[in-house]
């Protein structure tokens, strides 16, 4: 697993793969809003397996920036956006659970934290391959642009991308469940 902090900054805002920076709680408010309709709040102890097993890039408001206090006593940013991504830091990465909160949007901070996570992608000089799940038209369209991602053509070369869909998948019904 990589040791090295990713971290950029621009105004009162930060991006930072920093673990101790991420907020559980405001992590999985997001997850139980609308904007985030594909995922349901998670358990503590679950949220904090699976931030521990991702690459979090996170984006915060640089609090201490705004409303300047002591040297001694600087608040912890507040985090506003995720873009969680499941990787062996080598040859693989999944891009998912991206967000800003809605009172944050339309400051180009989506873009932003998306051209962070190219960064990360370019640092991977052995990558063989990022995925992701984007909505066709607007979404796939701006991962193209913003990425260089391009939709996986069934069958080309014989590679088919599969799927299993689990009890709190978007989608998911019990027609679904394997037969064992």
């Amino acid at each position: 697993m990589t040791t090295t902090i990713f971290q950029r900054r621009r105004d009162h805002y930060i991006v930072s793969s920093d673990p101790s920076l991420l907020d559980p709680n405001a992590i999985n408010a997001a997850f139980g809003s609308k904007a985030m309709y594909w995922c349901t709040p998670l358990a503590p102890a679950a949220l904090q397996t699976m931030l521990k097993n991702s690459y979090c890039l996170g984006l915060y408001i640089d609090v201490a920036k705004l409303h300047p206090v002591g040297l001694a006593t600087q608040p912890k940013p507040e985090q506003i956006g995720l873009a969680r991504v499941i990787t062996d830091f080598i040859t693989f990465a999944y891009l998912t659970d991206v967000y800003v909160a809605p009172e944050e949007q339309g400051k180009g901070l989506g873009n932003w934290l998306i051209e962070c996570i190219g960064d990360v992608f370019d640092g991977m000089g052995d990558l063989r391959g990022a995925w992701l799940i984007a909505s066709e038209g607007k979404g796939d369209a701006y991962y193209r642009k913003k990425l260089g991602m391009t939709p996986l053509e069934q069958g080309k070369n014989g590679i088919c991308m599969m799927r299993r869909l689990g009890p709190t998948g978007f989608g998911y019904n019990e027609d679904d469940a394997p037969s064992h």
